[in-house]
C-alpha cells in the first residue's frame, strides 16, 4: 500500500529518509507538541498515586510528533521546545531542561536503529517506555528523590506508562496512515 507520493506508511512513519511534511511544518508541529508536553507536565495534577502516569500522555505526544512529521529529530525538537517553554515560564531550572531532553533523545536514538524499529508498535512503545523510565532516573539523579515504595515499583510504572502511551500513539498514527 502506498501513499500519494508513492512511499509506504512504514517509510513515512516514525522518521525516514522521506519526511511526511516539510521541515518548516515539522518544526511547527514540534513546537506545538512541546507546548503540550510542557502544559501536561506543569499543569496536569491528578491525585492518582501512580508514579509516571503523566508519561502516558507525554510519551504519546512525543511519539505522535515524530510519527506525524516523519523527521528523525522530531522527538528531540518537541522536548527541546518544551524545555525552552518551561525554562521561560520559570518552573524548571537548567537541570529540569535536561530531564525534558533525555526522553526525546532516547526516542530519536531508537528510531535510528532502522525501519523495523520505526514500524513496530511494540518497539516504538518500548522506546517510549525506556524514555519515560530514563526521565524518572534523571529526576532521581538531580536530587528530587522519590518518597514511597522503593525504587523498582516507580521505575516499572514509569516504563509501563511510557510503553502504553508510545504504543497507543503509534497505533493511532499507523491506523490513520492506512486509510
Amino acid at each position: 500500500m502506498s501513499s500519494v507520493n508513492g512511499s509506504s506508511p512504514q517509510r513515512i512513519f516514525f522518521g525516514s529518509t522521506d519526511a511526511a511534511v516539510s521541515v518548516a511544518s515539522g518544526f511547527g508541529i514540534c513546537l506545538i507538541a512541546g507546548g503540550l508536553v510542557w502544559a501536561v507536565d506543569a499543569w496536569l495534577r491528578l491525585p492518582l498515586h501512580l508514579p509516571g502516569w503523566r508519561g502516558l500522555i507525554v510519551m504519546a505526544i512525543v511519539v505522535a510528533a515524530r510519527g506525524v512529521t516523519g523527521l528523525p529529530w522530531a522527538a528531540s525538537a518537541a522536548v527541546c521546545s518544551a524545555a525552552v517553554v518551561g525554562f521561560a515560564a520559570g518552573n524548571i531550572g537548567p537541570h529540569g531542561a535536561l530531564i525534558y531532553l533525555l526522553p526525546g533523545l532516547i526516542i530519536d536514538s531508537f528510531g535510528l536503529l532502522g525501519p523495523a524499529w520505526r514500524s513496530s508498535l511494540l518497539r516504538i512503545g518500548f522506546s517510549a517506555g525506556v524514555a519515560n523510565a530514563a526521565k524518572f532516573i534523571g529526576i532521581l539523579s538531580f536530587g528530587a528523590g522519590f518518597r514511597g515504595v522503593g525504587f523498582l515499583l516507580p521505575l516499572s510504572s514509569h516504563f509501563l506508562f511510557g510503553l502504553a502511551g508510545g504504543a497507543f500513539a503509534a497505533f493511532v498514527l499507523m491506523r490513520a496512515g492506512r486509510k
